[in-house]
């Protein structure tokens, strides 16, 4: 995979010998955090085959330059699917493409290619039926997230739409639910569609029905996994739905040259105001896909921030926090680097099986990415995670005296154990009921007291389930300390090393239990450590959400720094 830079976004090409591209068109917001690992192994899996592929992000979203208060976001949304076919041509011999769009880009990728003669099929994956229903959607993801966390927070003036933590303005609200498929689409002859829905809508089956008669073929396949996918960030993505692609789009026909295209360009730049981006890809395998953010002029000092995932969330963080962090920290003076650890977001997968978000070997790949700053000329690194990254950060800390200072934001685990990997997996079985309940959610309610009765029943049974976790967690504690694997212990290591910590949770979150498992109430023992400090973020979930949290966890480590 090769970083390029174009039309003030960043792109992710994936070189391969074929004569016909992929461009593919992705989601928004916090559909765009849950598909992003699923589009890179699909995008892997087509340059396998011999496509080159080419994955981009939208004007103001993931690594784009902008944001959402910029004017006229629709139109540029439609205008980069254009510009990333142009690109991608330009980069490679492809001669024409396939599109595959999905979410909002299965809804955008019929309007940006009508017209255009060198676009031979549309893949289009769990498309929304219109712009109506997905703004209806956003909206309702916005009650459910969203709502609780607004009403302990400060009153904002934002007038849009805010869902996870991701804003939509008003303007675009409004141009969104103008979208349509509508009589006038243009629908080149001879075009061909795979369209991949949970549920297919009468929208799918007319667009179907009119390539089907402009002399097209059309395939129409369910998608499998969708919803537990879509329910949060997943390290694991579901399987089938990417071989049915790769065998649709190969089904096409692909020429190929037999010699993979490279083509040596410069070295890719993304100038943003204030800052200047370099995306990487760092070998060799796992391959770590990262974006190291620099200051206009960096000053004398080196220090850089490594910014880790958190949980399974990819290198733009959640609510892109990790993105704004980056360049608030940039308009400091202070260099950063965001990263997407081995099987995750989209960097490689490690070829032995590990431990999910918290195997200790992953550490080994943070200091290759420790190696490569050190390199680049950094010599003070500060490592930061949240939940899962945290864990990571601590024990890549522990291990390398050039990590000078380490942020831990919300950590659930300092050393895991198989009580913890039950606690995972039950996490995982309420998402993919949770993942289930989505889809048919709204098909009829529940009379009021059978719903109360269930609802409260399900809050008993979750309490008491997480007192026995809890107290199943301790006593695998006292078993570790008794053989001298002791969590403070390996902190007050760290601290005499010279290394100060800095050890952040939000109000009433679950980290707090954990702090207090190993350090006593309140953290006590740790507060009194010589180099650390600790601080309490109010009114914030477990990935700091909202955005008055996460620019405060940027402050904090502005001053931390």
């Amino acid at each position: 995979m090769r970083p390029i830079v174009f039309d003030q976004t960043i792109g992710w090409l994936h070189p391969a010998a074929g004569k016909r591209g992929v461009v593919i068109a992705g989601a928004l917001g916090f559909e765009d955090l849950c598909s992003r690992r699923f589009l890179t192994l699909l995008a892997g899996q087509l340059a396998a085959a011999g496509f080159p592929v080419l994955q981009f992000d939208y004007p103001g979203c993931g690594d784009a330059a902008g944001d959402h208060t910029q004017p006229g976001r629709l139109a540029s949304w439609i205008g980069s699917i254009n510009t990333a076919i142009d690109r991608l041509k330009s980069e490679t011999s492809v001669t024409d493409v396939l599109v595959v769009g999905f979410r909002l880009g299965a809804l955008l990728a019929p309007i940006a290619v009508a017209g255009r003669s060198d676009v031979a099929g549309m893949a289009l994956l769990a498309p929304p039926a219109s712009g109506k229903s997905y703004v209806r959607e956003l909206v309702g993801l916005s009650r459910i997230v969203d709502a609780a966390l607004r009403a302990g927070a400060s009153a904002s003036d934002f007038d849009g739409v805010e869902a996870s933590g991701f804003r939509t303005s008003a303007e675009t609200i409004a141009d969104l639910r103008g979208v349509a498929w509508g009589e006038d689409l243009a629908v080149r002859p001879g075009l061909d569609l795979l369209l991949m829905s949970p549920q297919t809508a009468p929208a799918h089956e007319d667009l179907a029905g009119r390539v089907v008669a402009s002399g097209g073929k059309t395939l129409i396949k369910p998608f499998d996994g969708f919803e537990r996918m879509m329910s949060r960030p997943i390290h694991d993505v579901p399987e089938l739905p990417l071989s049915v692609v790769v065998e649709w789009a190969g089904s096409r026909g692909n020429l190929s040259d037999g010699e993979e295209v490279r083509l040596v360009s410069e070295p890719a730049v993304l100038e943003g105001d204030g800052y200047r981006e370099l995306p990487q890809f760092l070998g060799p395998a796992p391959d770590i896909c990262g974006v190291l953010c620099v200051p206009e002029t960096l000053p004398n000092d080196a220090k850089v921030v490594l910014i880790l995932n958190a949980g399974a969330i990819p290198h733009i963080g959640a609510a892109r926090g990790a993105v704004d962090m980056a360049r608030s920290l940039a308009l400091q003076g202070i260099a950063s680097m965001r990263v997407d650890l081995p099987g995750l977001g989209q960097s490689g997968a490690p070829t032995e099986k590990r431990i999910p978000l918290y195997d200790e070997r992953t550490r080994i790949d943070v200091m290759r990415i420790v190696d490569w700053l050190d390199r680049y000329g950094f010599r003070r690194i500060c490592a930061i995670g949240i939940c899962a990254g945290a864990f990571q950060a601590f024990h890549a800390a522990r291990h390398d005296p050039r990590i000078a200072n380490l942020v831990m934001v919300n950590p659930l685990c300092f050393s895991w154990n198989s009580s913890y990997a039950l606690d995972m997996e039950l996490s995982n079985i309420r998402d993919n009921a949770r993942g289930l309940q989505s889809v048919d959610g709204d098909q009829d309610e529940q009379a009021e007291g059978k719903g109360d009765a269930k609802t409260m029943a399900l809050k008993v049974a979750k309490r008491a389930l997480r007192s026995a976790m809890e107290l199943f967690k301790s006593a695998l504690l006292i078993s570790r300390t008794l053989t001298g694997r002791s969590v403070e212990g390996w902190m007050r290591d760290l601290t005499r090393r010279g290394t100060r910590v800095l050890v952040v949770s939000c109000e009433g979150d679950l980290s707090l239990h954990e702090i207090a498992r190993h350090f006593g109430p309140d953290g006590r023992r740790l507060k009194q450590m010589n180099g650390t400090a600790t601080a309490l973020i109010p009114a914030a979930n477990h990935t700091l959400t909202p955005l008055p949290a996460r620019q405060q966890l940027t402050e904090l480590v502005r001053q931390f720094l």
